[in-house]
C-alpha cells in the first residue's frame, strides 16, 4: 500500500478537527472582547411637561454614584446603584420645560459610563418618535464559519467515498 493511500484517512481526520476547532473558537474569543454598555429606560417616554417619570438604568458599576442630567444643563440628584449596577429613580419634569425632544442622561461617577434616553415632551407641536439609545450588540457572525466548515467536511467525506470506490473498481 502506498503513503499516500496510508496517510489519507488520517489526514482528512486531522483536517477536519482543524476546521472544527477553528469553527468554535472565533465565536468563545468574540466574547472576551465584550464591554459594558448602560442602558437607560424611561417608564412613559411622551410625557408632559410638569409630570414625573420613572428613570432607570443598568450596567453601571456596584454601588456607583450615578448623575443624571437633562439636556446636560438641568441637573437631578444623584443616585447609588444597586449590588448589580442598576438603578432607578423618580424624576420630576420642570412646568416650564418646552414641548420636543429632550435627552436624560445618566453617568456614572467612578466608571465614566454614559448611557442617555430620549424623551418627548407632549406638547402643540411634538409629534416625533421618541428613540433609546446605549444597546449592546451580544453575538458572533458564525454562520459564514460555520458554512465553510460544513462545506469542507462535505468535501473531505466524498473524497473518501471515491477513494473506495476506486478500490473496489481496481
Amino acid at each position: 500500500m502506498s503513503t499516500s493511500k496510508r496517510l489519507r484517512a488520517p489526514l482528512i481526520v486531522m483536517f477536519g478537527v482543524i476546521i472544527a476547532v477553528v469553527a468554535f473558537a472565533i465565536p468563545a474569543t468574540a466574547a472576551g472582547s465584550y464591554k459594558h454598555h448602560p442602558t437607560t429606560s424611561v417608564s412613559n417616554q411622551s410625557p408632559a411637561a410638569g409630570s414625573s417619570l420613572t428613570f432607570c438604568g443598568q450596567d453601571f458599576l456596584p454601588g456607583e454614584t450615578v448623575t443624571i442630567t437633562l439636556d446636560h444643563s438641568i441637573s437631578y440628584p444623584s443616585v447609588t446603584t444597586d449590588t448589580s449596577g442598576a438603578f432607578c429613580t423618580t424624576i420630576v419634569l420642570g412646568a416650564t420645560l418646552t414641548a420636543g425632544t429632550h435627552t436624560l442622561t445618566a453617568t456614572g461617577a467612578t466608571s465614566g459610563r454614559t448611557s442617555s434616553t430620549t424623551i418627548q415632551v407632549l406638547g402643540a407641536s411634538a409629534s416625533a418618535a421618541p428613540t433609546t439609545s446605549g444597546l449592546a450588540f451580544t453575538g458572533a457572525n458564525a454562520i459564514g464559519i460555520g458554512a465553510l466548515g460544513g462545506l469542507l467536511l462535505l468535501g473531505g467525506a466524498a473524497m473518501v467515498l471515491a477513494g473506495r470506490r476506486r478500490k473496489v473498481n481496481a
